[in-house]
């Protein structure tokens, strides 16, 4: 009773002292109405170096920079505290030594009974640290709301020693929704719930912060209306002077919008965005768990690789939002398909991604079934019906691979196979069909990593008069010294340069070194390059080939551009407009390879070609075949009527030669003419002279 009487004292001078000198991690003190320091806690010693002797009497004031003393920032703060009645804020304080630490500052106006001011109670709490976090963490704009706004709010009130509630402030009731008169007395185990009083949490809290003299920790509390918060919790005890103990005191802090950003920020590290699936990260995890845990003998892991069909097709017929709904509609299924042991993971864009630990096969084909069903069946969305579509490729582990980069790799294959396929959407991989793709991909890889590191460099063979030897041209041919297959040939590596997209990058880079080398070496009286149909369909070819010409400085008329029919006819309004610019520059323009695949008259009215390169097949032939060589007369006679000359291909035999002297062609390219070299090569054969600098060191 003498303790509860004791308590009861606590709005007087003497017992409200000992409490809050009790408190060392809060400064909290009165001011006089002047704004002078009236009294002084451990709390505020700690945080500011004062001792009560150097500080009472002062005016508060003292703890601000004297800019914000001239600017007269701390009478402000007195202001609005009696005008708003409170102030709370945030800024840089100065310890008696000089240094400044970041404050939280809380200054509420005291009245009397009668309604005269007494002063101001006000409580700062060092922030610096949470100051530095707050800097380290900008870049993130909801962390750093959650790091300011965090330590706006909190509850500070005592305890009794039996943890009944001694008293109460404003924070308290914002923060837990209580009046005063609601809850003091009552033990503070009513905002706790039930699990935890039933485990006795708040008096294991109590017993905590007797024993080590605090307790700090956080945890789900309870408001009057029953909602819940995250509270990050402080219980200090407090003592007399004698030693005893006068109870606890209690400050409580609402952290429950940075939990929730905190397991936001957990979730989408973790689950795509747009549709909710596991992403990439959660799914490798999670195929490593189901790997290594898996039963060899008893169980298997399938690896499903999922592509949708036409999905660019969708997106630009309906736009983007319709292809976000058909992406959250097909994900919506799969999930919801999805039993136990199984996964389905959105990797990006349309690709998708599934795993099932199975013991029979039948199992295995069950899922399948069911996620090809889900990817198939019509969708009824708010702008239209579709029919979706999807490729699948399937490998096992451990049949199919020995760990996880290799069983991921080899279901894509499986399902690039069934993507090319007419019928066949869904396939399992087969080492004997898929490694060829495996090869071609890989040297895709290779192909870039080669223009970034110089593996390319250029071969010249010489065209000559076929009746005088005199060198008409030199025709540039690509090579790659590959850095672990040497040599590989441009039959291989084109049509894969064209199938992952580099070839207009190489095409590019064939132009400028090509040029630049023929300037140098001063080849007459012209070079011969190969455009690329993706070259040819570019509306830039025409601003590249000058810019190239401009910076090499080699003339437009010592350059000759080769393009076959098959190039022309992706888009022959396009090629045909391009290739009249090009001719109006003063560059010639070659038909190559013609008779070897769609070549026709129109083509050679409509375009303005300077020459036509006879395909080395008829060549091949011109001994023996009567029929090779009434071609060849034929596009002669054709030639010399449209006014375009015509060079033979392939020439490697001096039979070969006579009989296009004898039928009247005039150029001709081919092993018995010069076979393809570099052009230091040819330098050193004395087929070219060095550049002039050369010449020099030389």
């Amino acid at each position: 009773m003498a303790q509860q009487d004791d308590l009861t004292e606590y709005s007087s001078e003497a017992t409200y002292k000992l409490l809050v000198q009790g408190v060392t991690d809060y400064a909290i003190y009165l001011l006089r109405p002047d704004g002078v320091v009236a009294n002084w806690n451990a709390g505020a010693q700690r945080f500011k170096g004062y001792a009560a002797d150097d500080i009472i009497g002062r005016h508060f004031s003292t703890f601000y920079a004297a800019a914000e003393r001239d600017a007269g920032l701390p009478q402000r703060g007195l202001e609005t505290a009696l005008r708003e009645g409170r102030f709370e804020g945030e800024g840089w304080r100065i310890r008696k030594d000089g240094s400044r630490f970041w404050a939280h500052v809380v200054i509420d106006p005291i009245y009397r009974d009668n309604g005269e001011l007494l002063g101001y109670a006000k409580i700062t709490r060092d922030c610096t640290e949470q100051m530095n976090m707050k800097e380290a963490l900008r870049d993130t704009e909801n962390r750093f709301r959650l790091l300011v706004e965090g330590i706006t709010d909190y509850a500070i009130y005592m305890l009794n020693p039996d943890g009944t509630v001694a008293n109460w402030n404003a924070g308290a009731q914002r923060a837990k929704g209580y009046l005063d008169s609601e809850v003091v007395g009552r033990h503070f185990s009513l905002f706790y719930g039930e699990d935890d009083k039933a485990a006795g949490l708040p008096a294991k809290n109590l017993a905590i912060a007797l024993n080590e003299g605090k307790f700090e920790d956080e945890g789900w509390r309870f408001r009057k209306d029953g909602s819940r918060f995250w509270a990050h919790v402080v219980i200090d005890p407090i003592y007399r002077d004698n030693g005893e103990l006068l109870g606890f005191a209690k400050i409580t802090r609402d952290r429950t919008e940075q939990l929730e950003s905190r397991e936001k920020i957990i979730y989408l590290a973790r689950h795509d965005a747009m549709t909710g699936l596991p992403n990439r990260l959660q799914f490798l995890e999670r195929l490593d768990e189901a790997m290594a845990t898996l039963r060899p003998g008893e169980q298997e892991l399938a690896v499903i690789s999922i592509d949708l069909d036409r999905f660019k097709e969708i997106n630009d017929a309906f736009g983007h939002a319709l292809g976000d709904q058909v992406l959250c509609e097909l994900a919506r299924r799969m999930k919801a398909l999805s039993g136990e042991g199984e996964l389905v993971a959105r990797l990006g864009g349309d690709e998708f991604v599934a795993c099932k630990v199975f013991r029979q096969e039948r199992a295995l084909a069950d899922f399948i079934t069911r996620l090809y069903r889900a990817l198939t069946t019509v969708l009824h969305l708010a702008q239209t019906d579709m029919a979706p579509g999807a490729s699948l490729g399937v490998a096992m582990y451990p049949g199919d691979a020995e760990d996880r980069a290799q069983l991921l790799n080899n279901a894509d294959l499986a399902m690039y196979r069934a993507k090319k396929s007419l019928g066949e959407k869904i396939c399992f991989y087969e080492a004997n069909m898929d490694e060829v793709s495996r090869a071609r991909r890989t040297m895709a890889r290779d192909i870039w990593s080669a223009l970034e590191s110089g593996q390319f460099f250029l071969n010249y063979q010489i065209q000559r008069s076929v009746n005088s030897d005199e060198v008409t041209g030199y025709e540039v041919l690509l090579r790659w010294n590959h850095p672990v297959h040497g040599l590989v040939s441009p039959a291989v590596f084109i049509p894969i340069a064209e199938e992952c997209g580099a070839i207009g990058a190489i095409g590019d880079w064939v132009l400028e070194h090509a040029c630049r080398e023929a300037a140098q070496w001063d080849l007459q009286p012209r070079i011969a390059v190969n455009l690329s149909a993706v070259q040819l369909s570019n509306a830039a070819l025409v601003d590249k080939v000058r810019s190239v010409l401009a910076a090499t400085g080699l003339p437009a008329s010592r350059l000759e551009l080769e393009v076959t029919e098959t190039a022309i006819i992706v888009d022959r309004d396009r090629a045909l407009h391009l290739l009249q610019q090009l001719k109006a520059m003063g560059v010639t323009i070659a038909m190559d390879d013609f008779g070897s695949g769609y070549s026709s008259l129109e083509t050679l009215r409509s375009f303005p070609f300077d020459k036509i390169k006879l395909d080395r097949s008829f060549i091949k032939e011109l001994e023996t075949s009567k029929q090779a060589k009434a071609f060849v007369r034929a596009i002669l006679a054709l030639g010399h009527s449209l006014n375009v000359s015509v060079l033979a291909e392939g020439v490697e035999t001096e039979e070969q030669r006579a009989i296009l002297e004898q039928e009247g062609c005039h150029e001709g390219q081919g092993f018995l003419f010069g076979r393809p070299a570099t052009l230091q090569s040819l330098a050193e054969q004395d087929v070219i002279s060095l550049p002039v600098d050369q010449q020099r060191s030389a």
